[in-house]
């Protein structure tokens, strides 16, 4: 009776292994990512709510009026 080789290629192996890590790596990427923006958007809102208690003339002194704000504080991720 003939003998079938079932086991893989080391080849063939050690690619599955690192087509693995590759996809947890991009996993933990997204992760990292997603918790980076969460941080982010937690200091822009304490910044707009900070700014948006300021007064009309202590916005003033920086530079900013009430309705640039919002530009003002997310000026990295709005183009406008």
């Amino acid at each position: 009776m003939p003998m079938t080789n079932t086991h893989a290629a080391p080849s063939q192996l050690s690619h599955f292994v690192s087509r693995i890590g590759a996809g947890i790596g991009w996993a933990v990427n997204g992760i990292f990512v997603t918790l980076v923006e969460i941080g982010a958007a937690s200091g822009r809102m304490q910044e707009l709510e900070r700014l948006q208690a300021m007064s009309d003339e202590e916005l003033a002194e920086l530079g900013l009026r009430r309705e640039d704000i919002v530009r003002h504080v997310f000026r990295d991720r709005l183009h406008v």
